[in-house]
């Protein structure tokens, strides 16, 4: 018989693939963020006791809406995966303001959309890059100085992985 570990963490795991793959479709980064479940665990308890929001959270809560707001346009047709990937920087900028990682893991995303809307990256191929790029974050954040105090953005993306945040 399975641990219920195990088999509550490969559930999480296929529904975070759904999840990233539904997105991909919708914005390549950006349609990582067109799931039913993009952070919101629809009934699997994670493994850890949660944690209390902090105003950086709530930042990532506020960039997520926003993605799945884009990302439906993208579904319905209203508009390509770069557009929705520019406005949703242009919310990301009114909302925290620019800083390396950020600007960093935005100029991936957008590339992905330009090459997903162009029909050059599969989206398997797409979010294989995006999850490189973020945990080519996540290793060198530790070392990083000075540590930029908000990458919301990067945190939005590293959650929608089901990586850890920085910082």
């Amino acid at each position: 018989m399975p641990d219920i570990r195990y088999t509550t963490a490969m559930i999480f795991i296929h529904k975070t693939s759904l999840q990233l793959a539904v997105l991909s479709l919708s914005l390549s980064a950006c349609s990582l963020l067109q799931q039913s479940a993009a952070p919101q665990n629809g009934g699997i308890h994670p493994a850890r006791p949660p944690v209390t929001t902090s105003p950086a959270d709530s930042k990532v809560d506020l960039l997520l809406k926003e993605a799945n707001r884009l990302a439906d346009k993208v579904k319905n047709g209203g508009m390509t995966r770069v557009a929705a990937a520019d406005q949703l920087n242009a919310y990301r900028l009114r909302l925290v303001g620019a800083n390396q990682v950020d600007d960093n893991c935005f100029a991936m995303y957008r590339y992905l959309a330009v090459q997903r809307d162009a029909g050059q990256l599969s989206q398997e191929e797409s979010q294989s890059r995006m999850e490189m790029r973020l945990r080519e974050w996540l290793r060198r954040w530790p070392k990083m100085q000075p540590k930029p105090p908000q990458p919301v953005f990067t945190n939005f993306l590293l959650k929608l992985y089901g990586l850890p945040a920085l910082g």
